[in-house]
């Protein structure tokens, strides 16, 4: 055979374009080949795409977690900074109340004082009021009048039968002592009056009365009386 007709011979076996391409596709597999993808399309890379942890917060742009984002209940009070919540921060309907403000609810007119009840009282009133019931603590009542005048009285009752009831004090401008006493205050007995208004007038007074059940219950009470010119007043505090 002459040498053209090797060549002739030899080029007739050679390969397609299709086998070409097959061939470097080939090889670029076999090799390991990588190549970059500089453009992705918008929305192609989804959860399934990242691996796990991935995303760190470097990866996230400030301020872009939104409040729909966060789980229920993820933040506590270990992710809270020390005096992070102000007053503004917190609904104050939504708070239950303190315990130990419980006891403040009474502070005013403070329900117990070291076991004991403790009553306020104020009877300030025009002329012409009636008898109104003023105290009733453990047994002992006491009512005041401002009659015409206007005049101040105020009177004790007892509902336990053997009592001891004391009541004395200052009065007038001059500080003039009173004192009066019923060392036999039973049930249905005439009421005590704890002013002695017949010496007294009821007016620039202060006074305490010690009222003392058999069984040992004891009730003290300081108090203040005044006649101005139109009103009545007696005002004070009882423990008992």
């Amino acid at each position: 055979m002459s040498t053209g007709g090797f060549w002739a011979h030899l080029l007739s076996y050679r390969p397609s374009a299709a086998m070409i391409v097959a061939l470097i596709a080939l090889f670029v597999a076999m090799g390991g080949t990588t190549y970059a993808v500089k453009r992705l399309p918008k929305r192609s890379v989804g959860a399934a795409q990242l691996k796990k942890d991935a995303v760190r917060t470097k990866n996230i742009k400030a301020r872009n977690v939104t409040r729909s984002r966060i789980a229920k209940k993820a933040i506590n009070s270990d992710l809270v900074g020390t005096d992070a919540l102000v007053g503004k921060n917190i609904l104050e309907s939504s708070l239950s109340q303190v315990p130990s403000a419980k006891d403040a609810d009474h502070a005013v007119t403070a329900d117990k004082v070291n076991g004991l009840a403790v009553q306020k009282f104020s009877f300030r009133v025009p002329a012409g009021t009636a008898g109104t019931n003023v105290l009733t603590l453990n047994g002992l009542a006491l009512n005041a009048v401002c009659a015409a005048g206007p005049a101040l009285s105020v009177t004790a009752t007892t509902t336990v039968s053997g009592a001891v009831i004391h009541s004395g004090g200052t009065w007038g401008a001059v500080n003039q002592s009173f004192y009066v006493e019923d060392n036999a205050f039973d049930i249905g007995d005439p009421p005590f009056d704890i002013l002695q208004n017949g010496t007294t007038g009821s007016t620039s007074l202060n006074g305490t009365l010690v009222y003392a059940r058999p069984d040992g219950v004891v009730v003290t009470a300081s108090f203040l009386a005044e006649e101005t010119a139109t009103s009545c007043v007696f005002a004070g505090s009882a423990t008992g």
